[in-house]
């Protein structure tokens, strides 16, 4: 099922928003977001940490489903090392 998400990038000063299918990963949805915003990592992210809107650390491998992301959720995007 196609999912409207907005996506906050470390660094960068804006939500985006981000439609994806929920049987996509969570590192999928975080190359997504960083394809559409600044060049602020290298390009794909291979370390990277994803956070729910209550601050949770999402695991990368996992769905978005599996994730427990819906229609509308806030998430964000920090790199690692920087």
């Amino acid at each position: 099922m196609l999912v409207h998400l907005f996506g906050h990038l470390q660094g960068d000063v804006v939500l985006r928003v981000v439609f994806i299918d929920t049987g996509r990963t969570v590192e999928a949805l975080a190359n997504q977001l960083q394809a559409w915003g600044p060049e602020l990592y290298p390009h794909p992210i291979t370390a990277a940490t994803v956070r729910n809107e209550g601050g949770m650390v999402l695991e990368l491998a996992a769905t978005l489903t599996q994730a427990g992301l819906h229609a509308g959720d806030i998430f964000s995007v920090e790199g690692v090392g920087l």
